[in-house]
């Protein structure tokens, strides 16, 4: 018989006994308490547990003004009892104290409990990258599964916007156009049943360059070929200018030799003349 028939036929079989399920980590010491309304001390009690595999075992007996039993020895040792409530706490549980536990009172089975054992979440780790503006932030957990993520900018939660996307069950975190006023402290926050992590960073801009990890955003391929374009219309200007001023300068040279010539061919007329007459005197 299968763990999973078997809750299911006690499901089915005695619904009118209160069942449910209690959720702990390896190594805690849960629990099981029913909250019987009434004081059991002077009342018989027994806890039996079911296993995995279907096998029943009587792990506590207490009776009124004699010795408490445990005689399985798995639980050795390990259980206390609050003779008031009945509640049975199981201390420091393992992967084989995974099952159902039942109490009767009386002869009168009053309920069960199903522990199930969930890893503890291990430490967080946030991976970052940064292409053309817009930083990727993915936070993961080596051990263990999350059953919620969120995500903090400084205190304020974050959600789905123009500018924050959330993708992967809430795990990868998009900051869209990414400026200085997103260089704050991001969180993200992951939590089961049995535990709590946190984990931040913080990206960085240097000389209004930004940076995640100490390293600047890699421009995309459509980035790069607009910054190809645009440095070589500069360069396309920049030159069509100088070819421009060298222009004008040889046109003011030009300019700036013409009254000069002018000028000494029209002294030598003048000049030619004056000599004639002085030849015609003599």
């Amino acid at each position: 018989m299968s763990y999973l028939s078997l809750l299911l036929g006690i499901g089915l079989i005695c619904t009118e006994v209160g069942q449910e399920e209690v959720l702990a980590a390896v190594g805690s010491s849960p629990s099981l308490d029913l909250k019987i309304d009434e004081d059991l001390r002077s009342i018989d009690v027994i806890w039996e547990f079911t296993d995995s595999g279907g096998n029943l075992f009587t792990i506590f007996d207490y009776a009124p003004n004699l010795p408490k039993q445990e005689p399985n020895e798995q639980f050795e040792f390990r259980l206390y009892y609050n003779v008031s409530t009945g509640a049975l706490t199981v201390m420091n549980v393992t992967s084989r104290d995974e099952g159902i536990y039942k109490i009767t009172t009386g002869g009168e089975l009053r309920g069960r409990r199903i522990l199930k054992l969930i890893d503890p979440l291990s430490e967080l780790s946030i991976n970052g990258t940064c292409v053309n503006g817009t930083i990727e932030l993915t936070c993961q957990v080596p051990a263990g599964k999350a059953s919620s993520i969120l995500w903090w900018k400084d205190s304020r939660m974050i959600t789905n916007s123009q500018r924050h996307h959330l993708m992967r069950s809430n795990s990868t975190l998009i900051i869209f156009k990414a400026d200085k006023l997103d260089f704050v402290i991001y969180t993200c926050t992951m939590e089961n049943p049995v535990s709590r992590k946190n984990c931040s960073f913080s990206p960085s801009v240097y000389w209004n360059t930004l940076s995640v990890y100490g390293k600047e955003c890699e421009p995309s391929e459509p980035a790069n070929n607009v910054q190809i374009i645009v440095i070589s219309t500069v360069v396309v200007f920049i030159a069509a200018l100088v070819i421009m001023c060298l222009i004008c300068k040889i046109k003011k040279w030009k300019t700036g030799r013409q009254p000069y010539s002018y000028s000494v061919s029209r002294q030598h007329e003048i000049s030619e003349p004056k000599s004639r007459s002085a030849d015609l005197e003599v």
